[in-house]
């Protein structure tokens, strides 16, 4: 029986290797009548099922026996993790167009910013593979994740939602938020404290933003030690095991477990022995109920008409649609289910986006005392010295969209941005791009890699200059040629025009001419007919929490690990520069080691402790 039994897998794992091969065979012939150079991989990423058992398996042996890849390995590519190769994948195979061939299928991954345009200005020929995102429709259909007639309708009706009074609230929102955040991490009185929650307070940060903004709800954070025992201090709204603030933030934190509890039956997730599924769970049906509450709450107080600040959030943009269109067309209208399923995918993706774009700008700066002084200076001129509760969105948002902070903002994005690449695909007929100036075709089904990672680091498409040290690259994989891996804002620089002028004709602010790229070398918030609806509402928050950070305070890499405050008091100047300096490596060790892709780039299971001083009582601003 065994015998049978090992006989019987052994020809399965043969016919499973034979159809391989085959179709392996196929892609491969495929790939050379297209003209564009090509690497053989065992799997494709696509294919999750597939590339995780294989990740886990032959990957992970290969890997321990085998000397370090080369950049361009099949290895890297089997990995999934190739992005953080950055463009030294594409140099190392001198071009910026290749394939990836596997038995699944062909991938064209492209670094090339003028083949990113011609995909992103065909969108029809060029869509989206919204069965990628299918996942994300757990609380209903949304713009994420539609396509053709359907994501039409969807954007008609939620872009007009981000609105610029919507612009308005997300920038009040954001000073008043920011402050109270800024204190927790000045602290009171006792001098500045270390700070290693960074990441984790930006994401509230930002979650409170959206929150207000976005549903018109305050999201109250329980206290360090008192998330275990929220329920026991407070009641709970009827029909509620979890507060509003708990199942959103477990929703959030346990979003892969919550994403496949979403489609199973609940009888069984009620009784799992795994208490991450029960939880899992729990937090999904709690979570979309405070969503359906919000939707019919919302709608009660816009039908009343009693409140015109009703329809500024998000929540109430989209079903100020449903009010206005009283026949609740299907072609013309959201569906409540359509309403949750927007207002959660807003919330999953904004939130991260604008988070992680914060924490690591504060890091860039900690690293780099010269330039925050700089943008200190510069916010000065702009605010000049009035207190924040006068700076004023219509007056002060477009100076700083034409100050260095915008600059530092975008080689920020440049950097790390939210995301790894963008998928596209080859809809059923075959397509053309211009490729190195030559007309390839790429075939049906074939999926469209736009490697942001390495498209924004491309020196073909990027002002750059030689790098600080030519001896050795800042990252492992670059040559030593360009400076596209430092963090240097004034690649954005053009020129500073003469002084601004207000309506009586006084001196604001001497601004700057902001750099454009070439279309399709820079797409943190994508590009073209889909590009990033939230794109305003994350640039205004942004700009908004670091004016007010760097306004009052100044950010500086905390050396506890190396001295201790009274240590660092009696050091001289070298002493202090070294120290400084340990710090430094450290933090740029991390930002090229320990970045990890979850929905968006993070810090994987690390974080960089820094401090908020008040201007004038630095440790280290004179290095």
């Amino acid at each position: 029986m065994y015998f049978f039994s090992a006989l019987a897998v052994l020809l399965f794992l043969a016919v499973l290797l034979f159809n391989s091969l085959v179709s392996l065979a196929k892609n491969i012939r495929i790939a050379k009548a297209t003209g564009i150079p090509y690497v053989i991989v065992p799997v494709n990423p696509y294919s999750p099922i597939k590339f995780l058992i294989f990740s886990k398996t032959v990957l992970k042996l290969c890997n321990k026996i085998l000397p370090e890849p080369s950049t361009t390995s099949w290895r890297r590519f089997a990995g999934g993790a190739w992005w953080k190769m950055r463009h030294a994948v594409f140099a190392d195979l001198g071009t910026d167009s290749f394939l990836t061939v596997s038995p699944s299928g062909i991938i064209f991954n492209t670094a090339d910013a003028d083949v990113v345009a011609q995909v992103m200005a065909r969108g029809n020929d060029f869509p989206k593979p919204t069965q990628m995102y299918e996942r994300v429709n757990i609380y209903g259909k949304n713009v994420v994740s539609s396509g053709g007639v359907t994501w039409r309708r969807h954007r008609a009706i939620a872009g007009p939602a981000f609105s610029e009074k919507n612009n308005h609230l997300v920038w009040n929102e954001t000073l008043d938020i920011t402050q109270k955040v800024l204190n927790s991490w000045v602290g009171l009185g006792d001098g500045p404290r270390t700070v290693t929650t960074i990441a984790s307070d930006a994401m509230k940060l930002s979650l409170e933003v959206i929150g207000r903004a976005g549903l018109g709800q305050t999201i109250e954070w329980p206290k360090a030690g008192q998330v275990g025992r929220a329920k026991k201090q407070r009641e709970l709204p009827p029909g509620h095991n979890l507060s509003f603030t708990e199942a959103l933030q477990y929703v959030l934190h346990h979003i892969f477990h919550v994403m496949i509890v979403a489609g199973l039956a609940p009888r069984i997730l009620k009784n799992s022995p795994w208490e991450v599924v029960r939880k899992s769970y729990e937090a999904y049906v709690e979570w979309g109920k405070y969503l359906e509450e919000m939707v019919a709450s919302k709608k009660e107080v816009i039908q009343s008409g009693e409140d015109e600040t009703s329809t500024v959030d998000l929540l109430g943009q989209l079903l100020k649609a449903q009010n206005v269109d009283k026949s609740h067309n299907s072609t013309t209208t959201l569906s409540d289910s359509e309403v949750t399923g927007n207002l959660f995918v807003f919330i999953l993706a904004g939130h991260e986006t604008s988070a992680n774009s914060i924490h690591f700008t504060l890091l860039y700066l900690a690293l780099h005392p010269n330039i925050q002084k700089k943008t200190q200076r510069d916010l000065a001129e702009i605010f000049k010295g009035r207190p924040i509760s006068e700076w004023e969105y219509e007056r002060d948002l477009p100076q700083l969209f034409n100050s260095y902070l915008h600059a530092i903002m975008n080689e920020q994005l440049q950097l790390i941005g939210a995301i790894t690449a963008l998928p596209k695909m080859v809809g059923p007929e075959p397509q053309h791009l211009i490729v190195n100036k030559k007309d390839i075709v790429l075939p049906p089904g074939t999926i469209v890699r736009l490697c942001s990672q390495a498209i924004h680091r491309n020196p073909n498409f990027w002002p750059s200059r030689p790098p600080k040290n030519q001896t050795r690259p800042y990252f492992p994989f670059d040559t030593v040629t360009n400076d596209l891996d430092e963090f240097v804002p004034d690649r954005w620089i053009k020129s500073k025009n003469s002084s601004e002028q207000s309506s009586l004709s006084s001196k604001i602010f001497s601004a700057y001419e902001i750099y454009t790229p070439t279309k399709g070398a820079f797409i943190p918030f994508s590009d073209g007919q889909r590009a990033c609806l939230g794109k305003r509402f994350a640039q205004v928050e942004i700009l908004a929490t670091l004016a007010v950070i760097l306004s009052q305070c100044s950010i500086e890499l905390a050396v506890d690990e190396w001295a201790s405050d009274e240590e660092v008091r009696r050091m001289s100047k070298l002493e202090r520069e070294e120290t400084w300096e340990e710090a430094k490596r450290k933090t740029e060790w991390m930002l090229h080691n320990k970045l990890g892709n979850t929905i968006t780039l993070q810090l994987n299971k690390a974080y960089v402790p820094v401090r908020f001083v008040r201007k004038g009582e630095e440790r280290f601003g004179d290095l």
